[in-house]
């Protein structure tokens, strides 16, 4: 079956960027998958201000509504022509949508396929969390710079927890493809269940994949940094790692590998919550 994956894009206030749109091109080359974008026009509702003010408010309305048209039909013509070039079968799929509900439909319209596509960044994270937490599907996050599509060997952050077992459940399309996997665990960060860690490995043997299993030690730095360190020393063409959350508490229970990847992401990452 021919893998499906979405790629929902922001219009308003900000655009997604045009490596976001090489990526998801490239991603979906490699990966012989179909690929469809979602872009939002934004509608704002009129608002009339309580106290006289000199503020044109429905001209202000109007002007963010033409940015966000104006920015869809750049983001739809440029996935276009990448896609064309490439060869890659792509639909694209404008709807109106309503602040401050933008991201939340993204991420209900992300539910049908088997993975979204988003970019890293902190202008991007509302939608990155709305689409991560709500869609109950994998997100593959890029960084912001430009990702060659093919996939070999996948590292996995593995602690043993049922958020990561999810990830590499929802990964598995992806794995088929690949020659070779590396678990890394962070030993100083949480206890590890190293049984369950062997267990893995001789499964990923038995379905024929080269397995590699590397502990590594945070030593007070970061541990999402130092998991994409090893991750990228093993010469890993993506991580695949569990997320934490809880969708209503982000800022608070957001786990802290979690929240460091969604901002400071040096390699392309699936994340299942």
């Amino acid at each position: 079956m021919k893998a499906q994956f979405h790629l929902p894009l922001a219009t308003y206030p900000d655009a997604s960027s045009f490596s976001l749109l090489q990526n998801a091109v490239a991603v979906s080359l490699h990966q012989k998958a179909g690929l469809t974008a979602s872009i939002p026009l934004v509608r704002i509702e009129p608002f009339q201000p309580r106290f006289p003010s000199l503020l044109d408010v429905d001209k202000m309305r109007a002007e963010a509504e033409r940015l966000s048209k104006d920015n869809g039909t750049v983001l739809g013509q440029t996935l276009h022509d990448y896609a064309k070039k490439a060869e890659v079968e792509v639909e694209i799929q404008p709807f109106d949508a309503r602040e401050p509900f933008v991201a939340q439909t993204l991420a209900e319209l992300s539910r049908v396929y088997d993975l979204s596509i988003l970019e890293a960044s902190v202008l991007m994270r509302p939608l990155i969390e709305s689409v991560l937490f709500e869609s109950g599907r994998p997100l593959l996050l890029f960084p912001p710079d430009n990702f060659c599509g093919r996939i070999d060997a996948v590292a996995v952050a593995w602690d043993g927890g049922a958020t990561v077992a999810r990830a590499l459940a929802g990964a598995r399309f992806l794995l088929e493809r690949v020659s070779r996997v590396v678990l890394i665990s962070v030993t100083d960060d949480k206890q590890i269940d190293e049984r369950s860690r062997d267990h893995l490995a001789a499964a990923l043997r038995k379905a024929g994949l080269a397995v590699d299993v590397a502990a590594v030690q945070a030593k007070g730095d970061s541990p999402a940094s130092v998991i994409q360190a090893a991750a990228l020393e093993h010469k890993a063409d993506l991580l695949v790692a569990g997320a934490f959350g809880h969708s209503r508490l982000r800022e608070f229970l957001l786990g802290g590998v979690t929240r460091s990847l969604l901002t400071h992401l040096e390699m392309p990452t699936l994340l299942c919550h």
